[in-house]
């Protein structure tokens, strides 16, 4: 008798079957990576009836829903320009029964900017299924837990000890786990908890929007959501837009001073962008995507606040001081290893966290910790606004736990291999036991094939294996004959034919279905096993979501900040001093851009008084101790190329660095608010405009003598020069 193998070879087909799920877990990993770095689109739903609008949006990166409640519009409809060039969405979405005046501003605003503009049905923008949409959010129909909620006041915890009151919530609690979860109560809470964010009644326009821009996102994620419809969608948060604290600044402002700038990539195959040399490049040092994103919100929105600018430049300051040089090193190194904690929560909360996933929550735990140490670390940082905030948001403790809770449950290595979320040992007995099993399967295969080798014909069969699939159990694995090609498979008594490859033929035998009773498919239960393991690690560190959410949100801040402080410290740039005063005094300016270009740039000084036409500023002179006039308009003349767009530009810029909470490229400045900038500095001409270059001109100009108020900026570069024999430049 030839001798006979008895147990699984190294190119069986159950070790092709187990090199086949390492693959499709290291194609998980892969996916994993790229969806790292996936260009998130921004959706806009916008909805306006009788001179009212309203929109929402949703932003991706921080898994929020912004929004704006019915306001009044304008004729021009600025009020949806400014949304549109502030959000900048790849797609736009309005009712069929918009006015045509918004249609016509979103349509031009995305065909500019090469967006999708859509007109869904009027159905879509029901106030009454919005509402229903809304409600149906995870976020307003969980009640938060016991740790997330606001801490009570002294007389409130008096009487709970005396009386033994509950507040709202707990109530809540009681009724949900009594009634385990019933509907009525679920819709009661969520309907309690969307009077926080805007009354439907007042605003049925922002309802409509809200649940209209809910409906196209479930419809467009509908794969990635498992079907889960609405309360599978990510939305930590709803918040209000409000403008009135930020400068208006329009599209053709942003392009003329070259705040952002995108340069195609070098290969034509390929739809790629990257930053060109624009004032976000020069600035932009952060660490983090939600710093990212935030660096970005600042530039399209530099704040009208004093105390928030000045807060600002407090923490820049701080991290620009010598003594704090290394601190502020320490705290960029550790921002590197925070990835985008608010959607690796919400996946987790889901359960669709990968180990990657896992992983970003441990480092968060440990990068947070070291952040609390550096900032301690901080000399004279006791006024620093961020630094308050951020040392109350670190509860290092709680995040320690939680980092501690997953490495004691997640076994990293064997997760890596296995291309999911598994368990270490000796936490399980249950699951340790099938374990065991499981890979001792080979020993127990080698076993049952010397006793099933005994029974088979040596013609029959040179060799047998004994196989595992999880999804068919065991089988007895016999190579092919050539004669079985030829005139069929001949099966043995007592065994049953399943199936057979090119060089194989599989079969199922008594012993194979004991095995398959009594064994069980090993596979499926220890990953159930586990996920439900992996579910009460969840629920035990769930409570603590809601803070490290709110830590991230200081820490982009942060980020942000930090980026300031590198770049001014690296290009010398100076704190302006900002004042009520409408005026603008600057000494020793410069282009932040243009002098990364050229070898020696001349700086300039600027002095100029805001207000009316006929309003004058003086200004005491202390070396002659005369009064000094500062006229609110400034005309500059001079040859071709002297610099003269170069000095409008720098004033504008340096201004508008100042107002995002920058240092300033001067030797010294004091700066008066500014609500709004306009420029006629680029026409934008295109052939899908039918006007002529003079035509836009004109409507640049106009929208600024329309909306420009005592404290407006307005650069003019050469108005109307194709219309004239001599140019002028007038700021």
């Amino acid at each position: 008798m030839a001798k006979r193998k008895r147990s699984p070879t190294p190119d069986s087909d159950a070790s092709i079957e187990k090199k086949k799920v390492r693959w499709e877990a290291s194609d998980t990993e892969s996916e994993s990576d790229s969806e790292e770095t996936l260009d998130h689109k921004i959706c806009l739903a916008a909805y306006a009836q009788r001179g009212r609008v309203a929109c929402a949006y949703y932003d991706p990166v921080k898994c929020i829903i912004y929004y704006l409640e019915d306001a009044v519009e304008t004729r021009h409809y600025e009020l949806t320009t400014t949304l549109l060039e502030q959000v900048h969405p790849d797609v736009v979405i309005t009712s069929s029964r918009s006015d045509d005046e918004l249609m016509d501003v979103a349509r031009a605003h995305m065909d500019a900017s090469g967006g999708v503009f859509q007109i869904r049905p009027q159905k879509e923008f029901s106030p009454s299924k919005g509402r229903e949409r809304i409600l149906s959010l995870r976020l307003l129909s969980e009640i938060p837990s016991d740790d997330s909620d606001p801490p009570a006041s002294s007389d409130v915890e008096t009487l709970s000890s005396t009386s033994g009151g509950r507040n709202a919530y707990d109530f809540m609690r009681r009724r949900q786990a009594e009634t385990g979860g019933d509907p009525v109560m679920k819709r009661w809470n969520a309907a309690i908890r969307l009077s926080n964010f805007t009354t439907a009644d007042s605003s049925p326009l922002c309802v409509a929007s809200v649940g209209a821009l809910l409906e196209y996102l479930v419809r467009k994620a509908v794969d990635d959501l498992d079907n889960e419809g609405i309360a599978g969608l990510q939305v930590r948060e709803i918040e209000a837009i409000s403008l009135e604290q930020y400068m208006q600044i329009n599209a053709d402002a942003l392009s003329s001073l070259q705040i952002f700038e995108s340069e195609d990539h070098g290969s034509m195959h390929s739809d790629k962008t990257k930053e060109g040399l624009s004032l976000f490049g020069t600035l932009n040092s952060t660490n983090t995507t939600l710093g990212r994103a935030l660096l970005r919100t600042w530039l399209l929105r530099p704040s009208l606040s004093l105390s928030v600018i000045k807060a600002r430049h407090d923490a820049v300051e701080c991290f620009m001081s010598t003594e704090n040089l290394v601190a502020a090193s320490a705290m960029q190194a550790h921002l590197k290893g925070i990835k985008n904690v608010p959607r690796i929560l919400e996946l987790t909360r889901s359960g669709k966290a990968k180990m990657k996933d896992w992983q970003g929550l441990v480092k968060f735990t440990f990068h947070s910790a070291m952040l609390r140490e550096n900032l301690s670390e901080l000399h004279l940082s006791g006024g620093v606004e961020i630094v308050k905030k951020l040392v109350a948001a670190l509860d290092v403790a709680s995040f320690r736990e939680v980092g501690n809770r997953i490495n004691e449950i997640i076994d990293w290595e064997e997760s890596s291999h296995s291309g999911r979320v598994c368990v270490r040992p000796n936490i399980d007995e249950e699951l340790d036991n099938r374990k065991h099993i499981y890979h001792g399967i080979d020993s127990v295969l080698s076993k049952v094939a010397e006793q099933i080798c005994q029974t088979v014909p040596p013609d029959y069969a040179a060799s047998l294996n004994i196989v595992y699939f999880p999804q068919l159990g065991f089988l007895i694995c016999i190579p092919m004959l050539d004669e079985w090609n030829a005139d069929g498979i001949q099966v043995i008594e007592g065994w049953t034919f399943q199936f057979s490859s090119e060089h194989h033929v599989y079969f199922k035998s008594k012993e194979m279905n004991d095995m398959d009773l009594h064994i069980g498919d090993l596979h499926s239960s220890i990953v159930d096993r586990e996920i439900e393991i992996v579910q009460e690690l969840l629920e035990e560190i769930i409570v603590h979501f809601d803070g490290m959410a709110a830590a991230c949100d200081i820490m982009a801040e942060l980020d942000c900040l930090l980026s300031f402080a590198c770049a001014s410290r690296g290009l010398g740039y100076r704190r302006p001093n900002i004042v009520e005063d409408n005026i603008i005094d600057i000494q020793q300016g410069r282009h932040p851009l243009q002098e990364q270009v050229v070898d020696a740039f001349v700086p300039n000084d600027a002095h100029i008084a805001g207000g009316s036409g006929d309003r004058s500023v003086l200004v005491g002179d202390e070396s002659t101790h005369e009064a000094e006039e500062w006229n609110s308009i400034v005309l500059c003349t001079g040859a071709n190329a002297c610099g003269k767009s170069v000095y409008l530009k720098q004033v504008a810029l340096i201004q508008y660095m100042a107002q995002i909470g920058c240092f300033v490229p001067a030797e010294s400045a004091t700066l008066g608010i500014v609500d709004k900038i306009f420029t006629r500095i680029s026409t934008r001409e295109s052939v899908s405009k039918v006007q002529s270059a003079f035509m836009i001109d004109l409507n640049q100009v106009s929208l600024a003598l329309r909306n420009a108020t005592a404290n407006s900026l307005i650069l003019l570069d050469e108005f109307g020069k194709g219309t004239l024999p001599t140019g002028s430049y007038l700021l």
